[in-house]
C-alpha cells in the first residue's frame, strides 16, 4: 500500500487589518469546509498572516486594532484541528512571548495544529521581505514535523527565496515543504497574474531537492497597495506544478501526494566544498562590492550563450561553434558561453582535441569562450570548464557534482571549488554541468565576488530555464547558461532579478546575445531593507556546511554526502 497525503490549500481571500474579525470568521469557514472533500484531508494549509492581516501598518496600529489573543486563536483553531481530524498549517501574526528573546516582537509564523488537538510546532519566517522588518523578529530555526507519517517542513513565503532554508529542512529529513504563502504580483487583469515564486523559484526549490512543495496563497488586494497571485498550488519533485488555483479567487485546491513515487537526487551534495556559502554575508568580498566606486561607461558588455548538440567528430562541431562564435564577435559581443560538450560520454571529444582550435578562435575574435569538454589524465577522466581568452586559458574548473549517468560513465569529480576570474566586463565565476544543481555552488561564488555566472551545461533532466532564472534572482548575478537543443535545454541570459534578457529558439542549434552591466549584479537587495547577502543568517543553517555522515533520514533521500 503506498504512502499519501491528502493535502487541503485555502486560497482566502485578502483582508484589511482593519477586517480581521471577517477574516477570521472567513478562515473558519474555509476550515469547515475543507472537512466535507472528498478524500478526507491530512492537512489543510492556509495562507502567510491569515489572521490577522499581513500588511500591517505599523506596530501602533496592529496593537489598536483589537486583534483576538494569541492563546484564543491557537485553541479554536487547534479545536477545529481536533474535531475535523487533519493537522492544519496556519500562517499566524503572533505576538512575542514574555522571558523570550522575541518578548514585545511580533512573528510572522507558521503553526502546526495536530490532530490531536495540541500545537505541534511552528516555524517563524526567516527571510523577511520589505515592511516585514518593522514589526516582526525573524525566526532562525527549521524544524521537521511529523504529518500523518509524512516529514514534513515549514515556511514562510520570502523564506523559499533564500535556498539555505528549503535545503535545510530537505537535509532535516523533509518530504514534503509546507509554504504559508502571500506571493504578491502586479498587472492589469486580475486572471493573468503571477510571481517569480510560481513561475520559477518554487519549482527549482523542488528540483534541487526532490521534494514536494504544497503553497497556499491569497487571492485579491489588501489595504489598496498589494495585489496577490493566488496560484495555491502542489509542485512535484520534478518542478511541475500538479495541481493549482487560480490567481483571481478564493478557493480550495485538493490533491493526494504519491510519497512512493520517489524521484531520485540529480546530484548528492558535498558540504566539503560549501565553505565559502557558509560565510556570514556582510563580511563577504559581495557585500564590499556593493560599496566600492564604478565608472558605469566601463561596465557594459554584450555577451551570449549558444545552445548545441555535440556532433559526431570534432570537425564538424568546431566549424559550427567557429560560425557562429564569428557572426557574434562581428555583433560586438566580448563573451560567450558554449555548452556541456563532454555530456554523459567520458569518450567524448576531449580538451586535447578541441583547446588549441578554440584558443585560436578568442585570438580570431578577440572574445572569451566558456566551454566544458573531457579532460583526460592518466588516472582519470574529468570534466572541466574552462574560460578562454586571447589565446590561452584564463581559467578553470572540474565539475564537482556528478549525476548518476555521468558516474556511470566513468568521469571523476573535482575536489575544489572554482575560482573567481577577475576580467574588465566583470567578475567570473564557472560552473560545470550538474555542480549547477547545488545551490550552494552559486551562493558560495557570489559571497565570494562573483557578478557573472557562467553555466556550460546540458542533459540534466531538470529545465535550465527556471535553474538559470532561480540562481540569477537568488544571487542578484547575472547568469549566462547554455545547454543542448532538447525541450529542457537552450541558451539564455537573466540578469539579477531573474529575468530573461536573451534566450534562443525551442529546438533550434544558434545563440543568443544580450547587454549585461556589472553595477547591477553589486546592487543585491530583492526590495528595500531586503537582501539576500546581508539578511542570510549562515549560523542557522549549520546543518547543510556541518562535517561527517548526515542522519539516516537524509541518505534516503539522497541528500547526504
Amino acid at each position: 500500500m503506498s504512502r499519501t497525503l491528502t493535502v487541503a490549500l485555502l486560497q482566502l481571500r485578502a483582508y484589511n487589518l482593519a477586517q480581521h474579525l471577517e477574516a477570521w470568521a472567513d478562515l473558519l469557514q474555509r476550515i469547515d469546509e475543507a472537512a466535507t472533500l472528498d478524500p478526507h484531508p491530512d492537512l489543510v494549509v492556509l495562507p502567510e498572516a491569515s489572521y490577522p492581516a499581513y500588511f500591517l501598518h505599523s506596530r501602533a496600529d496592529y496593537d489598536a486594532a483589537g486583534v483576538l489573543p494569541d492563546a484564543e486563536v491557537e485553541g479554536v483553531l487547534a479545536e477545529r484541528a481536533q474535531r475535523h481530524r487533519f493537522a492544519i498549517a496556519a500562517g499566524l501574526v503572533q505576538r512575542g512571548a514574555d522571558g523570550t528573546p522575541e518578548a514585545g516582537r511580533l512573528s510572522n509564523a507558521a503553526v502546526l495544529f495536530g490532530p490531536n488537538g495540541l500545537v505541534a510546532g511552528c516555524t517563524a519566517k526567516s527571510f523577511l521581505w520589505h515592511f516585514d522588518n518593522t514589526w516582526f523578529a525573524p525566526g532562525t530555526r527549521y524544524p521537521v514535523f511529523d504529518i500523518a507519517g509524512v516529514q514534513a517542513g515549514l515556511l514562510v513565503c520570502a523564506d523559499a527565496r533564500l535556498p539555505e532554508i528549503s535545503r535545510s529542512l530537505a537535509v532535516g529529513g523533509a518530504e514534503v515543504i509546507v509554504d504559508c504563502t502571500a506571493w504578491v504580483s502586479s498587472g492589469r487583469d486580475p486572471a493573468t497574474l503571477s510571481s517569480p515564486q510560481v513561475d520559477y523559484i518554487i519549482p527549482a526549490r523542488a528540483i534541487e531537492n526532490r521534494t514536494w512543495i504544497v503553497a497556499a496563497d491569497k487571492a485579491g488586494v489588501e489595504a489598496d497597495t498589494l495585489v496577490y497571485a493566488g496560484r495555491s498550488g502542489v509542485c512535484d519533485p520534478t518542478g511541475h506544478w500538479v495541481a493549482q488555483a487560480p490567481a483571481d479567487r478564493a478557493g480550495i485546491v485538493l490533491h493526494t501526494i504519491d510519497l512512493d513515487a520517489s524521484t531520485p537526487p540529480l546530484v548528492a551534495r558535498h558540504p566539503e566544498l560549501y565553505a565559502d556559502a557558509a560565510q556570514p554575508g556582510a563580511a563577504s568580498r559581495a557585500a564590499s562590492l556593493a560599496r566600492e566606486a564604478l565608472v558605469v561607461d566601463e561596465g557594459a558588455a554584450r555577451v551570449a550563450a549558444l545552445a548545441l548538440d555535440p556532433a559526431p567528430s570534432a570537425a564538424a562541431l568546431v566549424e559550427q561553434i567557429r560560425q557562429s562564435v564569428r557572426s557574434l564577435a562581428e555583433q560586438g559581443t566580448r563573451l560567450i558561453v558554449l555548452p556541456d560538450l563532454a555530456g554523459t560520454d567520458a569518450h567524448a571529444v576531449s580538451r586535447d582535441e578541441l583547446l588549441p582550435l578554440l584558443e585560436a578562435l578568442t585570438t580570431k575574435t578577440e572574445t572569451l569562450l566558456a566551454v566544458l569538454l573531457a579532460e583526460r589524465t592518466g588516472t582519470a577522466t574529468y570534466k572541466s570548464i574552462m574560460l578562454l581568452g586571447a589565446g590561452r586559458i584564463l581559467g578553470s574548473h572540474r565539475q564537482t557534482h556528478l549525476s548518476a549517468d555521468e558516474e556511470r560513465a566513468g568521469f571523476a569529480a573535482g575536489n575544489q571549488p572554482a575560482s573567481i576570474i577577475e576580467t574588465q566586463i566583470g567578475n567570473i565565476a564557472l560552473i560545470a554541468g550538474s555542480e549547477g544543481l547545488a545551490p550552494e555552488v552559486a551562493r558560495g561564488l557570489k559571497l565570494r565576488g562573483a557578478e557573472l555566472l557562467l553555466w556550460s551545461a546540458g542533459g540534466l533532466d531538470a529545465p535550465l530555464r527556471i535553474l538559470a532564472r532561480t540562481r540569477a534572482n537568488e544571487e542578484r548575478a547575472y547568469v549566462v547558461a547554455a545547454g543542448d537543443t532538447s525541450p529542457d535545454g537552450g541558451g539564455y541570459i537573466v540578469d539579477p532579478t531573474g529575468t530573461v534578457i536573451g534566450e534562443t529558439l525551442a529546438g533550434r542549434a544558434m545563440a543568443m546575445s544580450a547587454d549585461v552591466h556589472r553595477m547591477f549584479a553589486r546592487w543585491n537587495d530583492m526590495a528595500p531593507d531586503t537582501n539576500p547577502v546581508r539578511d542570510r543568517r549562515p549560523e542557522s543553517f549549520g546543518i547543510l556546511f556541518a562535517d561527517g555522515e548526515p542522519a539516516e533520514s537524509m541518505r534516503e533521500l539522497g541528500l547526504g554526502r
